[in-house]
């Protein structure tokens, strides 16, 4: 009978196997940047080779060209594994946030399982999921609409490993986001008769302010930016007949931004019944704050210690988010996390000071440091992907815990705001 070690030394082994092929997939990756919706070279490349390893693709899915869904699976019942693609680009940058690594590192942990989908069961899944950065006024985030599709309902766990500057890291919290455009609608009157219009410029000035003098009620670890889009138009002498502001809002977790969200439409529209202005909320995109999953993230810190990766421990993780003070980063996995136990890691391709978004870190992205994290991530997850599929106990244990989330509303997660909780000694223990 084969060992779980055994079958983990059988997914590094496939990982060895493919590592150009992974190279290869992620240099071109990186070679031909394109924007989230847009990724058509990269969908059809990363399409392409997985139909080579005998998976089956489904393809587009939740209404966006470049999305996928492409899976791999046994005779034999068992978990469905899902490892996440992103490939999209920023705009000038190109990969400055490493989404190259990314597709080619859970491309690399799917092709690892087959032999062992095969052999004990289950169902191993690559998702194609495009548009993470959300540049573009079009964008909600891939992963949010595959969620609202239902193409996670029936996946056991998902795993992803997003390049970083500075430690191997199993988890780290992203934050709530949500981005939407406020637009007034008014009347156009000449200067010298404002009676006679209605101004659409001074309907959004009026709700900017008053949202800021709403902020003085809010907890200070709030973010409010925004940007006029649409100032009226050219001319000073016309009343502005239409008014926009961009709008993108953080919070610490997602109830308190829902709650703080429906003040800011409250207040647009009361500015509107005094102003005489028509006023549209059109929300662009929500990613949820994260939520892992204990037994995934002690599985995937074992697996990167096993295969010789420095890794930043949870605790200095969660300590770390309890110093901040406004919030930082997000991510449409957020989403998939709170529909399946899930994990976002995070592999090293330099030192701390190396900054995302930026183009030093585009260029370690494709470097020879970038090449070795791709793989070590793509043999980590694969190893991760073992414990589930080869150990029924896990597997259980994984499922009941993110019930257990699930039942309090994802609000009393160990670790996590609003309250966070301690984690339990017996995931302590290993630190």
């Amino acid at each position: 009978m084969t060992t779980i070690e055994e079958y983990k030394n059988l997914a590094q082994n496939e990982v060895d196997i493919s590592k150009e092929k992974l190279i290869e997939i992620s240099t071109t990756i990186h070679d031909n940047p394109e924007l989230g919706l847009k990724e058509f070279k990269s969908c059809e490349l990363l399409i392409s080779e997985i139909r080579s390893f005998g998976f089956q693709v489904e393809s587009p899915v939740a209404r966006m060209d470049t999305a996928f869904v492409a899976t791999y699976g046994a005779e034999k019942p068992g978990p469905k594994i899902a490892f996440l693609a992103e490939y999209d680009a920023l705009p000038e940058l190109g990969h400055a946030c490493g989404h190259n690594i990314i597709a080619a590192s859970s491309f690399g942990a799917a092709i690892a399982l087959r032999k062992i989908v095969s052999e004990i069961g289950g169902t191993v899944a690559l998702y194609g999921t495009p548009d993470e950065e959300a540049v573009d006024v079009q964008s909600r985030g891939g992963k949010v609409l595959m969620a609202e599709a239902g193409l996670f309902d029936d996946v056991d766990a998902a795993l992803m490993v997003h390049p970083t500057g500075g430690l191997n890291a199993v988890w780290r919290y992203s934050f709530p986001l949500k981005d939407f455009t406020v637009r007034f609608h008014g009347k156009p009157a000449h200067y010298t008769s404002p009676h006679e219009g209605i101004n659409a410029l001074e309907s959004l000035l009026m709700f900017l302010d008053n949202v800021n003098t709403l902020k003085r009620g809010w907890t200070p670890d709030v973010m409010f930016a925004y940007t006029i889009t649409d100032g009226g138009g050219p001319s000073a002498i016309t009343v502005p007949q239409s008014a926009e502001a961009h709008i993108t809002m953080k919070a610490f977790y997602s109830e308190y931004l829902e709650e703080l969200f429906k003040k800011v439409r409250v207040c647009a529209e009361n500015v509107a019944s005094m102003t005489g202005a028509k006023v549209e909320t059109h929300v662009l995109g929500e990613y949820r704050n994260m939520i892992p999953n204990l037994n995934l993230a002690l599985s995937l810190y074992r697996n990167m210690k096993a295969l010789g990766g420095e890794v930043e421990d949870p605790i200095t993780s969660q300590r770390n988010l309890e110093r901040l003070t406004y919030p930082g980063i997000s991510t449409d996995f957020g989403n998939v996390s709170w529909l399946t136990p899930s994990i976002h890691g995070y592999c090293s391709i330099g030192k701390s000071d190396l900054v995302a978004h930026t183009k030093g870190f585009s260029d370690m992205a494709v470097s020879e440091v970038g090449h070795k994290a791709m793989v070590f991530s793509a043999k980590a997850m694969a190893m991760a992907a073992v414990d589930i599929l080869a150990d029924g106990d896990f597997a259980r244990s994984m499922k009941m815990e993110f019930q257990a989330y699930q039942a309090e509303g994802f609000i009393n997660v160990p670790g996590l705001p609003p309250r966070y909780p301690p984690f339990p000694e017996q995931f302590l223990s290993e630190f």
